[in-house]
């Protein structure tokens, strides 16, 4: 295995998603120039930056989470990089994600997460890309903490969100999602991007009507 491993590196060696300069996944240089969020100037609701003291994006909504938290927004590098691990297929990046994101909960929320859950992609997405992207940043970020992944979320019914406003995704991400099984205690639904916030709501309200005692989101990148 290794002697294939070393065999691909010489064909296809690793470069950086940010840069693409050869050697690492994330340079150096890349990780810190990461476009993080400063949590305190965030929304503690949705996490939204700069949005402590009046948020626009959720002053008029209630969330069925109780709180969310993304490590960074949706810019270079860190989309680049999200869209290098969903869309180009390079899965190593689901590690790498993932354990930032670990740090990130870890440090602002320490011991709180009971289980690890997370939005499955829909069937045509597997197809497509042929593993589920937000399980796979979901298990590091579960292994990050030391807690169990809780792979209790299905979808009742397919959707695309990519082309719909605002309002019409909160429309329809209603009902997509139910659970498999019971679940228990303080659960952390992790996702690769949190957009409007419609599907992980919906995933939320899932694991709260499954048993779960409450539910906060994390996030890679928040878009806007």
């Amino acid at each position: 295995m290794r002697i294939l491993e070393s065999l691909a590196e010489l064909v296809f060696p690793t470069r950086c998603a940010g840069c693409e300069l050869p050697g690492e996944l994330l340079c150096r240089a890349c990780r810190e120039s990461l476009p993080l969020i400063d949590l305190t100037g965030a929304c503690p609701r949705c996490g939204a930056p700069w949005g402590r003291l009046v948020c626009t994006e959720c002053w008029d909504r209630e969330w069925k989470f109780e709180a969310a938290l993304s490590l960074g927004e949706f810019e270079a590098p860190l989309a680049r990089a999200v869209v290098l691990h969903k869309d180009a297929g390079e899965r190593r990046l689901a590690s790498t994600l993932g354990t930032l994101l670990a740090e990130k909960i870890g440090a602002e929320w320490p011991a709180w997460p009971g289980g690890i859950a997370f939005v499955p992609a829909t069937r045509e997405a597997l197809r497509r890309r042929g593993f589920d992207h937000g399980r796979a940043i979901a298990a590091a970020v579960a292994a990050g903490l030391e807690v169990p992944l809780v792979p209790a979320l299905i979808r009742t019914r397919a959707l695309d969100q990519r082309l719909l406003g605002r309002d019409a995704r909160k429309a329809n991400a209603a009902g997509t999602f139910a659970v498999t099984a019971s679940v228990v205690g303080r659960v952390l639904l992790v996702d690769d991007v949190f957009t409007t916030g419609a599907t992980l709501d919906d995933a939320a309200r899932a694991l709260l009507e499954g048993g779960a005692a409450a539910v906060r989101v994390a996030s890679v990148a928040r878009a806007w």
